[in-house]
């Protein structure tokens, strides 16, 4: 008998908890937002994938002028080939290969993974991701939301308009310079 009140209590207090459970998930605030929509709205932003455009044509530029140096002195090599003595056509071969591993070498340290090009965007992007990110914490916490979402990143199914709230994220960015 003692054993039977123990799991009616049990019973009781699990019912408890998960009723209690249930009615805090229905009380949750969620919203979502677009971050590719504010990227690509948001003047900053635009200025900044501007200003990264203009360095990545920079140095695909100087790359692509290494290129043709190259072909150049590859398509000289081979026009010359029965002209140029032993010496020389190792002379120019060895020039070509300095100058592929050259261009390597600028391809790994300004396009590369870690690169100039990508520490240029890491240092435009993050001030204004971190800006972004404050806009839409001070939303949270003024709106009241238990959850703010973004649909770019695949986590959102579904969701009704009505709990979009890219343009208020927008308008506050714009009131901040």
């Amino acid at each position: 008998m003692n054993s039977r009140k123990v799991m009616l209590v049990i019973l009781f207090i699990s019912a408890g908890i998960m009723l209690g459970w249930s009615n805090s998930y229905a009380q949750l605030k969620i919203a979502y937002i677009n971050s590719q929509r504010i990227l690509s709205e948001y003047p900053e932003a635009q200025q900044i994938q501007k200003k990264l455009d203009e360095i990545r044509a920079g140095y695909e530029a100087e790359y692509n002028k290494m290129l043709k140096q190259y072909e150049q002195l590859a398509k000289e090599i081979e026009n010359q080939s029965l002209l140029l003595s032993p010496e020389k056509k190792a002379e120019k071969e060895k020039q070509l290969q300095d100058l592929g591993m050259q261009i390597e070498k600028y391809r790994y340290e300004k396009l590369g993974p870690q690169g100039e090009f990508y520490k240029k965007n890491m240092e435009l992007t993050q001030p204004l991701y971190d800006k972004i990110d404050q806009i839409i914490q001070k939303i949270g916490n003024e709106q009241g939301y238990d959850y703010i979402l973004d649909v770019v990143q695949g986590v959102v199914l579904f969701a009704k308009p009505e709990y979009d709230i890219t343009d208020k994220v927008l308008d506050e960015l714009s009131k901040t310079k």
